[in-house]
Parts: C-alpha cells; structure tokens; sequence
C-alpha cells in the first residue's frame, strides 16, 4: 500500500469524527479529542527528547499541561492567564526537584526542555478550547481546519509535482517555493467555496470576501511557520517524524503543528476585526 493511499485511508475517519466533534451540540467529545491529542503530541516530543539523551520531567510535565488546560475543559473553573500559566509550569517543574533523587546537574535542562513542551502544547492549544467558545465557534474551526489541510495538501500535490526551488533547506529540505505557492493558491480556492457555500446554505455567516483574502494569506504563512518550527525541533533531536501512531503521517505532532500556530492567529483576527 502506498504512502498516498495510507494518508487517506487514515485522514478520511479522522476528519470526520473530527468534524462530528466540533459541530456536536455537546463540546464534552471536542474537548476529549484536544486533551487527548495534545498530550499524545506531548509524550511524542518527550520520546524524541529522550531518544536524543536529554532528561525530561515526563511525570511532572504533563501534570502540569493537565492543569493548564483542566480549566477549559471544567467550565466552573477560571482559565489561566498568561502569567498563571508561567507561574504553575515553573513551580511544579522545579520544585519537583527537592523531593526526587534525579543529580542536580540535570536541572536547568530537565525544566528547560519539559517547560518549553508545556508551553507549546498548553498555550498554543488552549486556542482551540478558545474558538469553540466564541459565537458560531465550530464554524471558526472548520474555517481553520481548512485553511490548514488546504494549504498541507496544495503544498504536497505541487510541491511533488513542480518542486524544484528549496525554501527552508535547513528546516525541511523538501519544502519549496512552488508548495508553496500552490498550497496557498488551494487555500484561497477552498475558502472561497466555504464561504459561499454558507451563503448558499443560509448560515449565518460572519466572514466577507475581505476575510477570505486576509486569512489566507496569515493562515498560510503561519501555518508554514508552524510546520518548519516542528520540523526545526526534529531536526534537533535528529528525527525525521514525531512518531508512528498515525501510518502515512506520522505522529500526532506532525499532524498538528500547522494548526498550533494558526490557531490563535485566527483567534486574534476575530477578537481584533468581528467583535
């Protein structure tokens, strides 16, 4: 079976439960699958830590991711702020210290490499819980899941078939100029036919031609942004996929990182441009 044929026959389940979770008048499934999906991609970034013999506070860090996110997923309780969120990580990262026999010198390393994972995965996908929240949030989200997968597939099918000009050589080697162009060009194409197809379907939609032009061009370059830093922390612990659970894609990490990124992108321009 080839690779292309292994991405479809995973993507296509996936999308739909997906899909199913987030427009569900429930959110408790959508919640489930962001918890379980940022702490797969957390435990995928510790192995790869760990296969490269950098010491991490696996325990501890996903303690602490659990309780960053704990607040989204518990609607009695009040989300972290910012500074909440720095404040908790640090605490429970290096107090966890004083009562373990891990040497001393493992330390600062320990907490740097285990904090970063807890600042990544927690900050950047808290969003996620933050969009659904917002008015018609699933169709924020089904605007970011197309924007992304749009652009990943235009920049696979013209990267493969025209690819010739390296982009990020140091990063992804594979990356070129023309996926580039042709993954962007995909997501102008899909988010102009979701967008008239809400008008036609007579969904209330929030967004204007504006938009579609605005957010193509941010959630292309984010997401590339977001695909080249995962790629630059593979890279750095000398791996090529964050893991094997998805067959054809990779990890869950690999799957996720475009939408890390796009995420609060899009976040923002709601809060900034459709209050």
């Amino acid at each position: 079976m080839g690779s292309l044929t292994k991405r479809i026959l995973v993507a296509i389940p996936a999308i739909v439960v997906l899909l199913f979770a987030t427009f569900w008048g429930s959110n408790i499934l959508f919640k489930i699958m962001v918890v379980l999906g940022l702490g797969l991609a957390f435990v995928e970034y510790f192995r790869l830590a760990d296969a490269h013999k950098l010491k991490t506070l696996r325990t501890e860090g996903l303690v602490a991711l659990g309780l960053l996110l704990l607040p989204w997923v518990v609607p009695p309780l009040r989300p972290w702020g910012g500074t909440d969120v720095l404040t908790l990580g640090i605490f429970i990262l290096t107090l966890s210290f004083l009562w373990s026999h891990r040497p001393l010198k493992e330390m600062v390393v320990s907490v740097s490499v285990t904090f970063f994972g807890v600042a990544y995965f927690g900050v950047l996908g808290h969003y996620f819980f933050r969009l659904r929240e917002l008015p018609q949030g699933s169709w924020h989200l089904l605007w970011l899941y197309i924007a992304t997968w749009a652009y990943d597939t235009g920049g696979y099918f013209a990267g493969c078939w025209w690819g010739k000009h390296h982009f990020a050589p140091l990063a992804s080697p594979k990356k070129s100029v023309e996926g580039c162009v042709g993954g962007f060009v995909l997501v102008v194409v899909s988010l102009f036919l979701l967008w008239n197809g809400m008008n036609y379907f007579g969904v209330i939609n929030p967004y204007t031609p504006a938009d579609v032009l605005a957010l193509s061009v941010l959630l292309s370059l984010f997401g590339q942004l977001g695909d080249l830093v995962e790629s630059l922390i593979k890279r750095s612990l000398s791996a090529k996929d964050s893991g094997s659970l998805l067959p054809g894609h990779g990890g869950v990490f690999d799957r996720i990182d475009s939408l890390l990124f796009n995420a609060p992108v899009l976040f923002y321009y709601l809060i900034l441009f459709h209050k």
